[in-house]
C-alpha cells in the first residue's frame, strides 16, 4: 500500500520524469518500510495528506508532504548511520 501510494502521488503530479522515477523511489521507501516504530505514523502521515488533497485544502497537503518528506529523509539518515556504525562494530575477517 506504501508503494501505491506513492506511485500514485507521483503519477498524479503528471510530470513523466516522475513517474519514470518509481522504482527508485519505491527502493528508497524500502529502508523506512522494515522500521515497525515508523509504519502507524507514515500510515496517518498518508491518510491526512489524502484527505487534505481530496477536500481540497491544497497549502494545508503541500505542507503536509513537506513535514512527511523531511521526516522520512531524517529517518532514513538516522537507520543508515545506525547500520554503518552496526557494521564497524562487527569483527571483520582476517586478510591474508
Amino acid at each position: 500500500m506504501d508503494t501505491d501510494f506513492h506511485c500514485q502521488r507521483l503519477d498524479s503530479a503528471g510530470n513523466r520524469a516522475r513517474a519514470h522515477s518509481r522504482p527508485e523511489v519505491s527502493e528508497k521507501l524500502r529502508i523506512t518500510r522494515s522500521q515497525a516504530p515508523r509504519i502507524d505514523p507514515i500510515h496517518a502521515e498518508h491518510g491526512a495528506i489524502l484527505l487534505a488533497i481530496a477536500e481540497p485544502r491544497c497549502e494545508e497537503a503541500q505542507q503536509l508532504l513537506r513535514t512527511h518528506i523531511e521526516t522520512s529523509k531524517a529517518e532514513v539518515r538516522k537507520i543508515t548511520l545506525h547500520m554503518l556504525h552496526s557494521a564497524r562494530q562487527r569483527p571483520q575477517p582476517v586478510q591474508g
